[in-house]
């Protein structure tokens, strides 16, 4: 059974351990993944500060499929974006569970694996 919300999520784990990934794009026109708790929100102010960019938005969902190789709603941290944020309240879990690489599914790893691998700023720039 699909699970479409955080809600629904949490009935089968535990919310605090599933992440999301939010592709956006900076002034720059580049894009930036921000990995982040997913009952957390983005600070733009936060992230524009961080990255020096003027201004930050979120991804229209044909830029997501661009840039990521994933849908809306399915992005795993694990992508062809290569500027990436992770929010360090992230780290406070040993296994992680974020977006499968479709909107139906979700993938669960250790923690620090997606931290070796792709090396992010880890960086508070969430509310």
């Amino acid at each position: 059974m699909p699970v479409r919300t955080v809600e629904e999520a949490e009935r089968k784990v535990s919310a605090d351990r599933i992440i999301k990934s939010i592709v956006l794009v900076g002034s720059d026109k580049k894009p930036i993944l921000a990995i982040l708790p997913a009952k957390n929100k983005i600070s733009y102010k936060k992230i524009k500060t961080l990255l020096k960019v003027k201004d930050v938005r979120l991804a229209q969902p044909d830029e997501v499929l661009e840039h990521s190789g994933y849908p809306v709603g399915g992005v795993p941290p694990f992508n062809k974006i290569s500027r990436i944020l992770l929010d360090p309240t992230v780290q406070r879990n040993a296994r992680s569970i974020a977006g499968g690489g479709d909107p139906d599914k979700l993938v669960e790893f250790e923690t620090r694996d997606m931290l070796e691998f792709l090396d992010p700023i880890v960086a508070d720039f969430s509310v």
